[in-house]
């Protein structure tokens, strides 16, 4: 008996507290002074029937913990936020008092309020709340962000245009309880940026909702699956999971389509085959490639944020499996996703003879559509993982990542994410003409290899003989390895493969200039670059790999001059292309969200790797790659041996500690901020004018070196014009006609 009425006592005693607002016995039938209370008890906001408000009461000041509280409730996180037992919290998580201490410790695991939550190690949970913070609060239960839907600093105003007119004008003025209560009533009525209906209609489903049941058995829209723990690592995983039909016989050259529903359950244990692609001299992987790879932190918590990772490769090769994000995962107490896309001529392939006067089917752009159709399987499933179908972002690096930019531009992303990473990527598109002239050389080169034509000349005429249909039924019949390898190999150089078609349909016509009237997807976006971003790209170029290979780049000194030069000015225009020109033309735009960019340094310093290495490599493109997700896969794995040592791990730790403390400040909010630590620099926007526009990531042996940077890479001309001034005539000569012409960044 004691013990139940020791746990009515404390049901009573948290009812109160978590909702922000009194609860009274329902016995109390005393006259309400708030019809806004009334509004909120028979919202079940308030426990108990609310009656007895008095006049103190709702005068007295609002508190940050009840503002909190009140927006994990109408977001569906209050029980988890409750039940938090974690050890990462607040230095003043007490001052909450015994039943709400767990929320705030939740909340610095789980950074959903910017606004309110500090970038310091305190929350002050007893502090006064402005109206202006509270409206940020309600329109981020809305589905808004200041920033990307309002101006910081005018939520009051937003909120007032989308119904929530309690707190216009009240600005800094501190909240009281009667204005909370109005407030929500009022938001409670508006309807949610998604268009699902209204947040009251939203609240009552987050009431029935339960909690993530941490197991490797989950069920998709499509049939169930059933993963693998890491527990090492505290995540799970489902690898090789299908987003789409197998894209072959008639649906070759085709929008991907739903994959068809399976019965029992389907192990997800293993990755699938990378899509087909060339590998040395041969080819590797399968048509059937449309897959894609979950993880997720083992614990119970719901509306986690998602970044779904589209891989690097030039759009020719890589795989899913090669950005694995089980250490990610934990470390942003987020869900991470790759996926495998089509590549080379089966990804990107402009042909008149397929034409079919489908708009998507013709656009030429399938690696592309593939990546819409993974951010729709997204929304139809990740919320059963416990992922927030409104808080996805689409991040890629190198050619995923210029894939990324390109879905910026694209009407199709509309509602499939709200934040944007491009880690190295660029903004580069191609016409259609030049898909199609790739095309037909690619057919009159096979033909003269199956002994169809005895040469060019032949093949032309071959093919201008035939019908369209007659055209497509060769193509459709071509082996799939035959197409992939006549495309042949490219090293960020469009014109051996021309891709991301301006098509009209899923790319506009106008390309990244559609950016300059507003026409494109506006949400926060975090560039990456590299300080020695060209240096793999001079390491495997035909001028320098057989000095490299031989070791006369280190006893011929020109040859020696003439690659340094190559890594410095290459690196510095391609580089500032994808960060500086990216930053620059977002920017140009009025009412684009907060643009982030860094340079990772990390291997360029004296003593840190080896020095040949660092001669060699520095801190090449993609090196950033294996600090994000903890595993030696990268350049690391090519070479083991003086790149990650013993010697400088602890440097190497902290900095991709703080790399994923960032990236999970992004992901949750938009904004890295200082990564919700006081320890790390401030991340602040590009701007302009910015006497330090970019983030410099870095590490000695011992110790990361972060902070805003006043480095800026300039562009083509500039780079090209210092060339022509400081280099010798002959190693000019080199650069400018041979090692960097036909780049992405040299054109």
């Amino acid at each position: 008996m004691k013990k139940m009425k020791r746990s009515i006592a404390v049901a009573a005693i948290l009812s109160m507290c978590v909702s922000g607002l009194p609860a009274y016995a329902a016995g109390n039938t005393a006259p309400s002074l708030s019809p806004a209370m009334d509004k909120l008890v028979k919202a079940e906001l308030i426990r108990g029937n609310g009656q007895g408000v008095n006049a103190a009461y709702l005068s007295k000041h609002a508190t940050r913990i009840q503002a909190a509280v009140l927006y994990l409730r109408l977001s569906g996180l209050e029980k988890e936020a409750l039940a938090y037992q974690g050890t990462e919290t607040y230095t003043d998580a007490a001052q909450a008092g015994k039943v709400l201490q767990p929320v705030v410790g939740y909340l610095k695991q789980h950074p959903y309020l910017a606004g309110v939550v500090t970038d310091t190690e305190h929350f002050a949970p007893n502090a006064p709340l402005t109206a202006e913070e509270y409206a940020d609060l309600l329109l981020k239960a809305l589905g808004y962000e200041a920033g990307t839907d309002y101006t910081s600093g005018e939520a009051s105003a937003f909120a007032a245009s989308h119904g929530i007119q309690s707190l216009q004008g009240k600005g800094t003025t501190q909240l009281t309880n009667r204005l909370m209560a109005e407030a929500t009533a009022q938001a409670l009525q508006a309807q949610l940026k998604n268009g699902t209906g209204t947040l009251e209609q939203i609240w009552s489903k987050h009431k029935q909702a339960g909690a993530f049941k941490p197991q490797t058995l989950q069920q998709t829209k499509y049939g169930a699956i059933d993963g693998k723990a890491y527990d090492q690592y505290g995540t799970l995983g489902w690898l090789g999971v299908p987003y789409a039909a197998p894209p072959v016989g008639e649906l070759r050259w085709k929008a991907p389509q739903e994959p068809k529903a399976w019965t029992g359950t389907r192990e997800a244990k293993e990755f699938a085959a990378n899509s087909l692609q060339i590998s040395g001299k041969t080819t590797v992987g399968s048509e059937d490639s449309l897959y894609l790879n979950i993880w997720r932190p083992n614990t119970t918590s719901t509306k986690l944020p998602v970044m779904v990772f589209l891989h690097g490769g030039g759009n020719m090769t890589g795989s899913g499996k090669d950005f694995q994000g089980e250490q990610l995962a934990r470390n942003t107490n987020s869900i991470v996703i790759s996926v495998n896309y089509r590549l080379g001529a089966l990804g990107f392939f402009q042909n008149a003879a397929l034409k079919t006067g489908n708009a998507l089917d013709d656009s030429g752009n399938y690696g592309l559509l593939d990546a819409f159709r993974a951010l729709a399987w997204v929304q139809d499933n990740i919320a059963g993982f416990g992922g927030d179908t409104g808080n996805v972002t689409l991040a890629g690096q190198s050619a995923g990542a210029r894939d990324v930019l390109a879905t910026l531009i694209s009407p199709l992303s509309k509602g499939l994410y709200q934040k944007a990473i491009a880690f190295s990527g660029g903004l580069t598109t191609a016409s259609p003409e030049e898909g199609q002239q790739k095309s037909e050389d690619a057919i009159v080169k096979l033909l003269v290899q199956e002994g169809k034509a005895a040469n060019e000349g032949e093949a032309k005429a071959w093919i201008s003989k035939q019908t369209p249909a007659q055209l497509e039924t060769y193509l459709r019949a071509l082996p799939a390895d035959k197409l992939v390898t006549v495309f042949g190999a490219t090293a960020i150089r469009m014109q051996p493969f021309p891709h991301l078609f301006r098509d009209g349909t899923v790319i506009p016509k106008e390309g990244f200039d559609a950016i300059n009237s507003g026409k494109y997807t506006k949400v926060p976006v975090l560039l990456g670059s590299l300080e020695t971003e060209f240096s793999a790209f001079a390491f495997g170029d035909p001028n320098f790999a057989p000095s490299i290979n031989d070791g006369t780049l280190f006893t011929d000194q020109t040859k020696a001059d003439q690659y340094a030069a190559a890594i410095k000015y290459g690196s510095e225009a391609y580089a500032g292309f994808n960060a500086e020109r990216v930053a620059e033309k977002l920017t140009s735009a009025a009412s684009q969200p907060p643009v982030y960019a860094y340079r990772f340094a990390w291997g360029t310093q004296p003593g840190v790797i080896s020095e040949r290495l660092r001669t060699l490599l520095g801190a090449p493109h993609g090196a950033d790659m294996d600090f994000y997700t903890g595993k030696a896969a990268g350049i690391a794995a090519y070479f083991p041996e003086g790149y990650f040592s013993d010697a400088n791990k602890p440097g190497r730790e902290q900095l991709s500690a703080a790399m994923a403390a960032y990236l999970k400040q992004f992901l949750y909010t938009g904004k890295p901020g200082t990564g919700g630590t006081s320890e790390l620099a401030k991340w602040t926007p590009w701007t302009k004018n910015a006497k330090a526009p970019i983030m410099r990531l870095d590490a000695n042996n011992t110790t990361a070196e972060i902070g805003m940077s006043s480095q800026y890479n300039q562009g083509k001309e500039a780079v090209n014009a210092k060339m022509k001034q400081e280099l010798p005539e002959e190693t000019y000569k080199l650069l400018n006609e041979k090692v960097l012409a036909g780049r992405f960044f040299w054109e």
